[in-house]
């Protein structure tokens, strides 16, 4: 059995808190398109609640990631012969990927989604308005999501690989262009359901 070392403990804290990462992500997308295809105000409080209380916390698990992530580097020289530094080209595309990513949630993502929570908390129960629904599929909220969630993946893809900084480059810029057409196609998906959900909704008697 071999020894616990300083660096397997980094590695371990490092890898964990990106799988935990991506179990967060994975709700708040599932919560976007859940949300998307709510038609009642009923319906879609409960979603929003899931979104207010996982969407400020990536900043924390950001910070936890770098955190470990240079201890990581710290503690490389000890590990067999790998010696690493901030300079290599994969550990700085990640590191300069990784605050952009979180650079941009945190001005654009993280602001309309807090609207868009407070939207749908303040709305009346019944139907969910044409503006609010609109605002379900906000563009900032949607494409800034998969950018920061599958661009993370390639920063993944070059953390395990430790390709050459241009080759590393081009493995985010790959994740962040497939997370764009995803987007772009659950929006698609949800914009074609929108009007039946509205024709079934003025459809429905009034009640007096």
């Amino acid at each position: 059995m071999g020894d616990i070392t300083q660096y397997n403990v980094a590695l371990f804290l490092h890898v964990g808190v990106v799988i935990i990462t991506f179990m967060i992500a994975a709700v708040l997308h599932a919560a976007l398109n859940l949300l998307v295809r709510a038609e009642t105000a009923e319906e879609a409080r409960p979603i929003a609640r899931v979104v207010h209380r996982l969407d400020p916390l990536f900043p924390f698990f950001a910070l936890a990631i770098l955190g470990f992530g240079f201890w990581l580097i710290g503690a490389s020289p000890k590990h067999g012969d790998d010696h690493w530094k901030v300079g290599d080209g994969w550990i700085l595309t990640a590191l300069i990927a990784l605050i952009a990513i979180e650079g941009l949630a945190g001005a654009f993502l993280a602001p309309h989604a807090k609207k868009l929570v407070a939207a749908i908390e303040a709305a009346p129960n019944g139907p969910l308005s044409s503006e609010l629904r609109a605002q379900t599929r906000d563009p900032f909220i949607w494409y800034v999501g998969h950018t920061a969630t599958v661009g993370f993946l390639g920063v993944v893809f070059v953390m395990t690989n430790k390709p050459s900084g241009g080759v590393a480059v081009l493995a985010v810029v790959i994740g962040v262009l497939v997370g764009w057409a995803l987007c772009y196609w659950q929006l698609a998906l949800a914009a074609k359901s929108a009007p039946s959900a509205t024709a079934s909704t003025a459809s429905s008697p009034a009640t007096p």
